[in-house]
C-alpha cells in the first residue's frame, strides 16, 4: 500500500511539473476562420489584401484611422422598386436566380466578417442609405475596436447625441449613422475615419454652404499615398490654397512609419504565386501587437 501510495504521489508531482512547464497556448487572432469554407477563406484573404493595399493598412496594422472602407463594390438587385409603398410585404424575389445567387453571396460575406472579426478589429457590412436603378449597395468596413472607442469618447459632445459612449457596438452606431441627415453623416464618418477636426469643421461647412448657396465650395485635397497609389485613398478635403500644418505633418509621417513597417512584412508574406497571405501577416502582426501590450 505504502509502493502504490508513492507511485501515485510521484505521477501526480510529475504531471503537476509538466502541467507547469507547458507552454501557454494562446487563442489565435483569428480562431475561427477555420470554419470558414475554403471559397470563403478565399473571399476573406482577398478582402484583407485589399485593404491592406489600400488605406485600411492604417487601422490594421495601426490606429491611425478608428475605421477604413475595405473598397469592395457590394452591389446587388434587391432594393425596392420605384412602384413599390413603404412597409410593402414582398420586396425581393428570392425565386428569381439573380436575387437569390445575390443573397447566398451577402450570406458568405456576412459569415466572413463575424469570423474575422476578433476583440482588436471589428469587421461590419453596412448597407448604404441610398439605392441606385433598384440595386442596393453595401460597404464593408473595419474598424480598430480601441482607437474607434477612443474616437467616440474623444468626440462625446457630437455622438452623445444618439447615446454613444465609447462603450457602444461599432455596428450599431455605423447603422445609425449611415441612415442619419446629410451633415451629422459627413461629421461622423469625418470623426471616425480619422481625418483631423480642421477638415472635418471644413467639409461641413462647405456641405452646409452649399446647400443655402447651390454652390460649391472650393477646395484642396492633402493626399496620404497608399501601397496601390499616391493619391486618391487616404484623402481630406481642405480650404482652396490652404497650407499643411503641423498636424497634417504628423499624420503623414504616422502614415509613413505604417506604410514602411507594412512594405517589410508584405517580403515575408508573399506566396510563390505572387499572391499575398494576409490572414497570415495580419494574425502574426496581431499576436505581436497583443504580447506587448
Amino acid at each position: 500500500m505504502k509502493h502504490k501510495g508513492f507511485c501515485f504521489l510521484l505521477i501526480l508531482w510529475l504531471f503537476s511539473c509538466a502541467s507547469a512547464q507547458a507552454p501557454r497556448q494562446e487563442n489565435p487572432p483569428f480562431p475561427q476562420t477555420d470554419r470558414l469554407s475554403s471559397e470563403e477563406l478565399s473571399m476573406a484573404n482577398e478582402l484583407l489584401t485589399f485593404g491592406l493595399e489600400h488605406e485600411a493598412v492604417y487601422t490594421l496594422l495601426g490606429d491611425l484611422k478608428p475605421m477604413s472602407s475595405l473598397g469592395y463594390s457590394l452591389s446587388y438587385p434587391i432594393a425596392k422598386k420605384a412602384s413599390m409603398a413603404d412597409g410593402d410585404k414582398h420586396v425581393v424575389q428570392v425565386a428569381v436566380d439573380s436575387v437569390s445567387q445575390a443573397l447566398d453571396e451577402l450570406s458568405q460575406w456576412h459569415n466572413i466578417v463575424n469570423k474575422l472579426s476578433n476583440d482588436q478589429l471589428e469587421f461590419v457590412l453596412i448597407p448604404y442609405k441610398h439605392t441606385w436603378k433598384e440595386k442596393r449597395n453595401l460597404q464593408i468596413l473595419v474598424c480598430n475596436t480601441a482607437r474607434f472607442s477612443q474616437a467616440l469618447e474623444e468626440n462625446e459632445s457630437f455622438f452623445g447625441q444618439w447615446g454613444f459612449t465609447a462603450n457602444s457596438d461599432p455596428a450599431v452606431v455605423l447603422t445609425t449613422i449611415e441612415f442619419e441627415s446629410r451633415n451629422d453623416r459627413y461629421r461622423a464618418y469625418g470623426y471616425l475615419f480619422g481625418y483631423p477636426e480642421h477638415a472635418v469643421d471644413f467639409f461641413v461647412e462647405a456641405s452646409i454652404a452649399e446647400e443655402e448657396t447651390s454652390e460649391f465650395v472650393k477646395r484642396d485635397f492633402f493626399q496620404i499615398p497608399v501601397s496601390a497609389s499616391e493619391t486618391g485613398y487616404f484623402t481630406y478635403a481642405t480650404p482652396k490654397g490652404y497650407t499643411p500644418t503641423k498636424i497634417d505633418s504628423s499624420i503623414y509621417r504616422k502614415a509613413d512609419a505604417i506604410q514602411k513597417s507594412y512594405q517589410n512584412l508584405k517580403k515575408q508574406y508573399l506566396l510563390p504565386n505572387g499572391n499575398l497571405n494576409a490572414i497570415g501577416l495580419l494574425s502574426d502582426y496581431l499576436r505581436q501587437t497583443k504580447a506587448h501590450q
